[in-house]
């Protein structure tokens, strides 16, 4: 398979920048680097002052819409949660290695906007990233003031309550499997009321109703109205698993880097690897039956609006879903990678 070091590159033009120009610590991520890829801490006269900003690094026109005057990056909403979460600044580095440009975004709630499927981040092409970065990234440095697991975990000491409130939260990985069944589960239910409503549609051509017979007219009705209500579930099934999943995962890649950073040694996590070497199968069975879904619902009849109305809606959150498990399936197996090269 042929090597492709553009995303490597990235994460060397922003060492370089860090180091060089901006003279702080670039701390790339030893082992994990799913949801960031390191951690940037400020010094001052070449003395670490003990305030961190995490770094998500994205390489490439591939990653990203372009404008005249802005670059779009997409989000899931499990990274949403997932960088939201974080207890320290994040942002979000955009490297091109064609033009090498890079350009830089802070990641937070108010730069970061609803789409119907996901969110988005926008960068000016305004806003590069070198020396002149270190005035704003100073003052985001200031907002976040709370207890900081990377502090603490850079200085040498982990309190007991963090390290049980990690242990606690990674049980949300399996909670949010949970939730994967539950929006097959509707899915399936779903299926079966389409197989229903094509039987009954044969039996009004049968009948020769016409389409604007009562009857008929009554069925779509009710029909549309399980299609809203379904696709409803499925939503708030896909919301809940991309926030538990975000917690959990981050939570395991902390115990992860916890144990890797003072010990070196990652044979004590074999069970936790376990339950995470589960993910990528239940997803890709969650996408297989999404897919079968989809391709159902797409060929049901565009004659009426209501129909029309709850199929858009439907397939709106079939996109969302299957954003949502790639992304989630994708994290999973980095990370199976990731622990199975360091062994």
């Amino acid at each position: 398979m042929r090597y492709n070091n553009t995303e490597r590159l990235g994460v060397i033009e922003t060492d370089r920048i860090v180091t060089k120009e901006i003279d702080w610590i670039f701390r790339e991520q030893p082992l994990i680097d799913v949801g960031l890829d390191a951690i940037i801490e400020q010094s001052e006269e070449g003395n670490p002052t003990g305030k961190f900003v995490a770094v998500q690094i994205k390489s490439g026109k591939g990653n990203f819409q372009l404008s005249e005057n802005k670059i779009i990056y997409y989000v899931s909403n499990i990274h949403y949660n997932y960088w939201l979460n974080l207890d320290i600044p994040i942002i979000l580095v955009a490297h091109f290695p064609d033009s090498n440009k890079t350009y830089w975004q802070e990641i937070n709630e108010q730069n970061l906007k609803k789409t119907k499927k996901h969110w988005k981040l926008e960068i000016p092409t305004t806003q590069e990233f070198n020396e002149k970065s270190k005035k704003r990234l100073t003052n985001i440095l200031s907002i976040k003031s709370k207890k900081s697991f990377v502090f603490e975990l850079y200085k040498g000491k982990i309190e007991p309550d963090s390290i049980f409130d990690i242990v606690e939260d990674v049980n949300c990985i399996t909670d949010s499997i949970e939730n994967i069944n539950n929006f097959i589960n509707l899915l399936l239910g779903l299926k079966g009321k389409t197989d229903s409503f094509n039987a009954d549609l044969q039996k009004f051509t049968d009948r020769k109703l016409s389409l604007n017979d009562l009857e008929v007219k009554a069925g779509i009705k009710g029909f549309a109205r399980q299609i809203n209500i379904a696709s409803q579930s499925i939503e708030n099934e896909i919301l809940m698993f991309s926030e538990l999943y975000s917690i959990g995962f981050h939570a395991y890649e902390q115990v992860i880097l916890l144990n890797y950073l003072f010990t070196k040694d990652l044979n004590e996590f074999k069970e936790a690897k376990k339950s995470i070497n589960l993910i990528p199968s239940s997803l890709d069975e969650a996408l297989n039956g999404i897919s079968v879904m989809r391709n159902g619902v797409s060929k049901l009849p565009k004659d009426f609006s209501i129909l029309k109305e709850a199929r858009i809606k439907f397939l709106e959150v079939i996109d969302m879903i299957i954003i949502e498990c790639t992304e989630a399936k994708s994290m999973a197996e980095k990370i199976i990678n990731n622990l199975n090269i360091n062994k």
